[in-house]
């Protein structure tokens, strides 16, 4: 049986969730995506007074469903405008060494994306989201993150986070597992130095992996003696950046019209 207080508490500190290796979902579609996942199912409760699609649920294990009255439900979730079902997972230690090692043995035609110190784990969660629908690259590589199961990333990703690969490394591993065998683009939105996203020709180069770097600050200086190339999406308006998020759409969706051969 589930403890409510113990929701609350794993709600509020992100440290005894990470602990505990516990992961609050929270959303049908999410937890479905979670179900399709490896994650260790504990609990799914539901509120039948907001879920009014609990007839209909036939691809949960209706032994680990637990039914809680409205005023109980709202204390223990995270979004305010929620649907009324929240479930309860458990991961296992990834070792993410052997998992990009994997991932790269796999392929000889890469394409990695580079998440740097971006900040918002909306951001995060919507980067995830896109990477997925061009089923196109082969994992994301997030530098020293802590929550990757945040609640917010979970929610912009619509649980994407769950079934994409992603791995979590430190600069040095990330350096020694791509420089020297990976094209490694940087980005920038202005920059004497950079190359227009339309001036370059993707599919002249077989593994490439692009860095995206923070909201405010744009990529770490660490990376500059190992960038390849910089790119730059052209702006014509008086504003002269863009939604980290919407900058991977961008450019992510112009390398596959190039390899993907697609029509303008």
């Amino acid at each position: 049986m589930f403890d409510i207080k113990y929701i609350i508490k794993l709600q509020r500190f992100k440290k005894e969730r990470i602990n505990k290796r516990i992961i609050i979902v929270e959303g049908y579609r999410e937890i479905l995506m979670a179900l399709n996942s490896k994650l260790k199912l504990i609990n799914i409760i539901i509120c039948k007074s907001i879920f009014i699609k609990y007839k209909k649920i036939y691809n949960m294990p209706y032994n680990k469903i637990n039914y809680i009255k409205k005023k109980d439900y709202k204390r223990i979730v995270y979004r305010k405008n929620t649907e009324g079902i929240l479930a309860i997972f458990k991961y296992n230690i990834i070792n993410y060494n052997n998992k990009i090692k994997y991932i790269l043995k796999k392929s000889k035609n890469n394409i990695i994306i580079i998440i740097d110190n971006i900040e918002k784990p909306g951001n995060i969660g919507a980067i995830i989201r896109t990477v997925e629908s061009t089923s196109f690259i082969s994992c994301i590589i997030i530098r020293d993150y802590k929550d990757i199961y945040n609640s917010n990333i979970i929610r912009a990703s619509l649980g994407c986070v769950f079934i994409y690969p992603i791995i979590i490394l430190k600069f040095k591993y990330i350096i020694k597992y791509l420089y020297n065998k990976f094209y490694l683009f940087g980005t920038k939105i202005t920059n004497n130095n950079s190359v227009s996203l339309y001036n370059i020709n993707f599919c002249n180069y077989n593994n490439i992996a692009i860095i995206f770097g923070n909201e405010n600050y744009g990529i770490s200086k660490i990376w500059e003696k190992f960038i390849f190339k910089n790119i730059n999406i052209p702006m014509y308006g008086k504003i002269n950046s863009l939604n980290v998020s919407i900058s991977v759409s961008i450019i992510l969706f112009e390398m596959l019209r190039q390899k993907k051969k697609l029509s303008n």
